[in-house]
């Protein structure tokens, strides 16, 4: 609820920037590990209930492929160079095919009748944790609406 993708799409921002900067940096490793630990922890908080952790999945991913092919970057020599431009591509294609295969099936193909996938969004501490959502699907195609 409310723009956690989008605050996941910024954090996955971080970490292309010290990916990116990596050799320039005093100490990557140390920035890594405090993003991973951000990362780590808001994921966890996503396993409440009425958070959604599909957004924080995707917005990462999303953020993470967009901002490495977007971002300006700073290349090392010309094979760095190369690199980086063949690696801005691949991430282009990444997120159009990614971008294709969600709309296939949340709207297309959608499943609904996942045991697991609802553990993604909350995990029954108590018996009475999650049970109170109260989330109808509609099992009609958008197309029928």
């Amino acid at each position: 609820v409310g723009p956690a993708g989008s605050q996941f799409g910024l954090l996955a921002c971080l970490f292309v920037e010290v990916i990116n900067v990596w050799p320039m940096l005093r100490h990557p490793q140390t920035a890594l590990y405090k993003l991973c630990a951000v990362t780590i922890g808001m994921f966890l908080l996503g396993l409440l209930p009425w958070v959604d952790n599909y957004a924080h999945v995707f917005g990462f991913v999303f953020g993470f492929l967009l901002s490495y092919a977007l971002l300006p970057f700073v290349s090392f020599g010309p094979y760095d160079q190369r690199r980086k431009i063949l690696l801005v591509w691949v991430f282009l294609v990444a997120v159009c095919l990614l971008f294709a295969i969600l709309i296939i099936l949340f709207y297309i193909t959608p499943f609904y009748e996942c045991e697991i996938c609802k553990y993604l969004t909350c995990i029954p501490l108590v018996d009475d944790f999650c049970a109170d959502q109260n989330i109808n699907f509609d099992k009609k195609p958008f197309w029928s609406i």
